[in-house]
């Protein structure tokens, strides 16, 4: 992991990005994943500000260059299977919709699907939770990344974790993270921030 929160550090400076909180957060989430899913599972990252993290991790299994795939792509995953990215993403809670079709369109293919816990804001999130559950679909995982933060206001995370389980119990995986990575506040100001030259040295001599 090390490697990996190394790479993050130098893309996100080199690039002045932002949205840290969020890729700091889910980025083990996401490794442990690719580490463990079979060979023709696939990923779909719902929460795609987020998508750097899978870069790296995209880097880190399949020998992709994370900066080229930064340049091609953007600050939002855009769909290209060879590059393995299975879907684009922007719009919360549009990914998880789409998993849920991936899922029952190919039965023995099985889906994972990372959304966060500011997007459950959208109604499709419920939705899909609860045709999850109705249906008995069960080639799918749900990786809630509960950093405790949405766009503007935190999270109830134990609340949230309460409604998820209720509505789709024994397909989720929630994750309770932090925000609070490399000195970054854990506030709203670790989604909107960039590094400033001085936090980006502290951070590295802190790996």
């Amino acid at each position: 992991m090390k490697k990996l929160y190394r790479r993050l550090l130098d893309i996100c400076y080199e690039n002045q990005l932002h949205h840290l909180g969020s890729y700091f957060s889910c980025l083990h989430i996401i490794d442990e994943i690719y580490r463990n899913k079979n060979e023709d599972d696939i990923f779909i990252l719902s929460n795609g500000h987020a998508v750097v993290a899978l870069y790296v991790v995209l880097e880190k299994y399949y020998g992709l260059d994370a900066q080229e795939l930064l340049d091609k792509y953007g600050e939002h995953p855009k769909r290209n299977e060879l590059d393995h990215i299975h879907c684009s993403t922007g719009s919360l809670g549009m990914g998880i919709c789409v998993a849920v079709g991936r899922a029952v369109g190919n039965p023995n293919r099985h889906v994972h699907v990372m959304i966060s816990d500011g997007e459950s804001n959208e109604g499709s999130v419920w939705e899909a939770l609860r045709y999850i559950n109705d249906s008995g679909l069960k080639n799918i995982t749900v990786h809630v990344n509960a950093n405790g933060w949405a766009a503007y206001d935190p999270v109830n995370i134990m609340l949230l974790e309460q409604r998820m389980r209720a509505f789709c119990p024994g397909k989720l995986q929630f994750h309770r993270t932090t925000v609070n990575y490399f000195g970054l506040d854990n506030s709203l100001h670790a989604h909107y921030t960039n590094f400033t030259e001085e936090q980006y040295k502290e951070a590295i001599a802190s790996l």
